[in-house]
């Protein structure tokens, strides 16, 4: 079990944050956090609004065009996948996602 420092939990903005900390926390969320796919989606994907669980990581697979490009949304907890997304590309939108959130998460502690 992966145990995070008092001073990791005493973060409280992100220029308090050092990358032991971030990459600790990234740990942890990886690890607790259960990806959920979403297929198909009935709002463009700019509307759509996650699950707010902040135990689970959405990934929603675009299909129309119009839903625009690959990409994490600014709270990191939704990953937008189109059908042309790469594996590296996947890749580093799900350690986006995972930075985004592990920066929140000490921030708001």
């Amino acid at each position: 079990m992966l145990s995070v420092s008092s001073a990791t939990a005493a973060a409280c903005s992100p220029a308090d944050m050092n990358p032991t900390q971030i990459k600790l926390m990234q740990v942890k969320l990886m690890q607790e956090t259960k990806l959920i796919a979403v297929m198909e989606i009935k709002v463009p994907a700019d509307k759509y609004a996650s699950d707010g669980d902040p135990n689970t990581l959405e990934i929603v697979f675009l299909s129309k065009p119009e839903d625009g490009a690959s990409r994490v949304s600014d709270d990191g907890e939704v990953i937008f996948l189109t059908k042309d997304a790469t594996d590296d590309e996947q890749q580093a939108l799900t350690m986006k996602a995972f930075d985004i959130r592990a920066r929140r998460r000490l921030s708001c502690q």
